[in-house]
């Protein structure tokens, strides 16, 4: 791993190193502090690459297929500024050989619409602001074919982070590694904001909790990052978290576990995925409100969830 001070003794270290790079090598400078919090790499089919901003109905993309790599950094300090890294980032690029591709930024790439698209990793790993990111694509033509990246930057309280995918050469028949969300899946992203918007409420149904416990079992739940993600987008909006139980033991034992369970939500919405902390407010009212019988093992688990409520602006 590389670092740099200021940005013009980086540009020549860098251009240096640029030489001596093999063909198919992707070799990126970082700040001083940025740490490297995901890498991983398997074969992908029908990678989504952006070719064009969200046009109403989907974004224009290509589909590409090999072995993925990708890595996640996240950026501290008075680095975290990723804005300042987009021009470094196709500097380096250029210097090893990469036509550049699409870019394009934030609200005008299609915000909300466009991030949920792509196949772009979630927090808590990676934080997508969408009123702070950017997204870039480059491509490099090597002796066994064409080398892809897509790279998306954006920040989230006190960090910055960084997205890298590459795509390599060879085909794999196989499934992607982040598909296309099914809004037919009642946490997805665009069905939980869709119930909200007409209901004015929504269950966040992919939420678990261990029996009687108030955390979260500490899985990605598509809810969140969908919630988070609308919240982002307009610091106006503002919502409430309930938290429910069902009807075993008192109704004032519940009451507390579902107000820890609704905090527990709010929690994770600030920490993992920079939600503004004023945006969010949390409730329980334990079994008052329950949505099926309480005589049935089934009935009692979907009466056990946390719903988020709009709230006026």
């Amino acid at each position: 791993m590389m670092h740099f001070g200021r940005v013009p003794r980086f540009c020549l270290a860098f251009l240096a190193l640029a030489c001596a790079l093999p063909a198919a090598a992707l070799e990126l400078a970082w700040p001083l502090g940025a740490e490297r919090v995901l890498s991983r790499t398997e074969p992908v089919s029908g990678f989504r690459i952006a070719t064009g901003v969200f046009d109403g109905r989907d974004v224009p993309n290509r589909l590409v297929d090999g072995t993925l790599t990708e890595d996640i950094w996240r950026l501290s300090g008075e680095d975290r500024d990723t804005a300042r890294l987009v021009p470094l980032m196709r500097d380096q690029l250029r210097a090893q050989g990469y036509e550049m591709g699409f870019s394009c930024t934030d609200r005008d790439c299609g915000g909300f619409d466009f991030r949920f698209a792509l196949p772009i990793a979630e927090a808590p790993e990676m934080h997508v602001d969408l009123g702070a990111f950017h997204y870039l694509t480059a491509r490099l033509q090597t002796a066994d074919g064409p080398q892809d990246v897509a790279i998306t930057l954006s920040q989230g309280g006190q960090a910055g982070y960084v997205h890298i995918a590459r795509i390599g050469a060879h085909t794999a028949n196989t499934a992607p590694l982040m598909p296309t969300m099914d809004t037919t899946d009642p946490a997805s992203a665009g069905d939980l904001i869709t119930r909200l918007l007409s209901d004015g409420r929504a269950v966040m149904d992919d939420l678990t909790f261990g029996s009687g416990a108030s955390a979260l079992s500490g899985n990605r739940y598509q809810s969140l990052v969908a919630l988070a993600a609308w919240l982002a987008e307009d610091q106006g909006r503002r919502v409430a978290l309930v938290g429910h139980t069902d009807a075993s033991g008192s109704q004032t034992a519940n009451a507390a576990l579902s107000q820890a369970r609704a905090e527990a939500v709010r929690r994770a919405l600030v920490t993992d995925h920079g939600t503004v902390a004023e945006q969010v407010t949390a409730a329980g009212v334990g079994y008052l409100v329950p949505r099926a019988t309480n005589s049935t093992p089934d009935g009692r688990e979907v009466n056990r969830r946390v719903e988020v409520v709009l709230l006026p602006n």
